[in-house]
């Protein structure tokens, strides 16, 4: 099974895929052999067309029963899909032998299942003992950055480097391994000198592509993207990155078109229909976002971070459109079906929350997201603070006082609440929230409401200091 990704830009790769899409055409039964099924199915785990790589992987298994190659497929496939605890199932009850194939595929398993001790142990032990020239070392350095051990795999790649100068799989390692490390300006040297001798490389353009994203140089990213649509036009993730370098360059008409094409071709998507929404109403189309907001709803899973997303931009919306009645209702039923994971709910520079994954995450939003553990707790409050600074004061009292029941410590909780009342005209409700916060030692309370910090303040002195310098801004 070969995962060189450059193999697959190569006349010989070429020509197989060219045969097996023929066969499917005229609907004939060609041969194939289990080593070529099993380099069509690692193809279409590199594009994620998953499905297809089910199709050969069915086919493999028909023509080839006896293949151990087909239980290496299946469970490539089963990871790709998310599926770690089924792969290692099926892997357990293989019996492998103890090559070093088969024991970085263990590694990968282990990987999945967060199991990085282990896995890193298998990758030093098949480093320490491979020959420099050997490909088994790319994929052991491959696991160890995985790990997370990025800064030990470049030094390991740096080193065997010197005894195999300009090997192109070690430079692609080293090249992830500064990618990692936020190194981007040596990453791209290195693609660059690649692509100087492999200019037509999808896989080349791609990473470049990628690396530029990541850094927000949408343009150069860009450019990248579209070349390796040029070469080969059937690479759905170099198309789709441009329609979200297009709408971070603010042209939202081309964007628009590009994730329509993704929408009509998977019409349960939900990603890409979340950014033809968050475009209409870059353009001031609200009532639009609105609509194509609940088609996102529609179609995304209950519980996952699309739905609530959707339904906490739709809330905005019809917030800022005056109809609090619906906005509360979709707030209240945003938090009421939360997904256990909502990281991206700290994700809040823009008003309008924008969908990641892990595709499409610049360095900025790694860098917040991978600060700390985050708790739910942390995240919802992280969601009504938001909605409050952005004047959604209504939407912001649903979700804060929906926390405050579980919340450990209120006080910052206490200090949006009563920012929240008081900006939607309840300044008569204030005084419960105000003491709280200011008996657990709130500063934000003193910069929501504008007042300079003194230690000992009473709740009617506050309350008094914030009236008297609203009059003073009115007057």
């Amino acid at each position: 099974m070969n995962y060189d990704k450059g193999f697959f830009d190569s006349k010989e790769f070429r020509e197989l895929l060219g045969r097996y899409e023929h066969s499917k055409t005229i609907g004939t039964s060609q041969y194939f052999g289990v080593e070529e099924f099993a380099d069509l199915a690692s193809y279409f785990m590199f594009i994620e067309k998953y499905e297809e790589a089910e199709e050969v992987l069915a086919k493999s298994k028909h023509l080839h029963p006896a293949a151990s190659e087909n239980s290496r497929i299946e469970i490539k496939l089963l990871l790709c899909k998310g599926e770690a605890l089924k792969a290692w199932e099926c892997f357990s009850q293989i019996g492998y032998a103890e090559d070093d194939e088969t024991r970085i595929l263990k590694a990968e398993i282990l990987l999945a299942l967060k199991s990085f001790r282990e896995a890193r142990e298998i990758a030093f032990e098949i480093l320490q003992k491979a020959k420099p020239d050997q490909e088994i070392v790319y994929d052991a350095l491959e696991v160890l950055l995985d790990c997370g051990f990025a800064q030990e795999a470049l030094l390991i790649c740096e080193n065997i480097l010197r005894a195999v100068p300009g090997k192109k799989s070690l430079l692609e390692v080293k090249a992830e391994c500064l990618i990692e490390m936020q190194r981007i300006d040596d990453a791209v040297e290195i693609y660059n000198s690649l692509l100087d001798e492999d200019p037509y490389s999808t896989f080349y353009w791609e990473q470049l592509g990628h690396a530029y994203y990541m850094v927000k140089k949408y343009g150069k990213a860009l450019e990248c993207f579209e070349y390796e649509s040029t070469i080969n036009e059937d690479i759905e993730y170099a198309f789709m990155m441009q329609g979200y370098c297009y709408y971070f360059m603010q042209d939202y008409s081309s964007a628009r078109k590009i994730f329509g094409k993704i929408c009509r071709k998977y019409p349960q998507s939900a990603m890409p229909l979340f950014y033809i929404a968050l475009s209409y109403y870059k353009e001031g189309m609200n009532g639009t976002a609105i609509e194509t907001f609940n088609k996102v709803i529609e179609i995304a899973e209950e519980g996952t971070i699309e739905a609530m997303l959707a339904r906490v931009d739709k809330a905005m919306l019809l917030e800022e459109s005056n109809m609090q009645e619906r906005a509360e209702d979709a707030i209240s039923m945003a938090i009421m079906m939360h997904p256990d994971n909502m990281k991206q709910l700290v994700l809040d520079s823009t008003r309008l929350y924008e969908l990641r994954d892990k595709e499409n995450l610049t360095f900025d939003d790694m860098n917040i997201l991978e600060s700390k553990e985050w708790s739910q707790e942390e995240e919802l409050f992280r969601l009504g603070a938001h909605l409050a600074d952005n004047g959604h004061t209504a939407c912001a009292l649903r979700v804060l006082r929906y926390i405050r029941e579980f919340a450990r410590d209120t006080s910052e909780i206490d200090a949006y609440i009563a920012f929240s009342l008081w900006k939607s005209g309840h300044a008569e409700l204030i005084g419960p929230a105000v003491e709280n916060a200011l008996k657990e030692k709130s500063w934000t309370l003193f910069r929501l409401f504008g007042i300079p910090y003194k230690n000992g303040i009473t709740t009617e002195s506050f309350i008094e200091a914030v009236k008297n310098r609203n009059n003073t801004e009115k007057g």
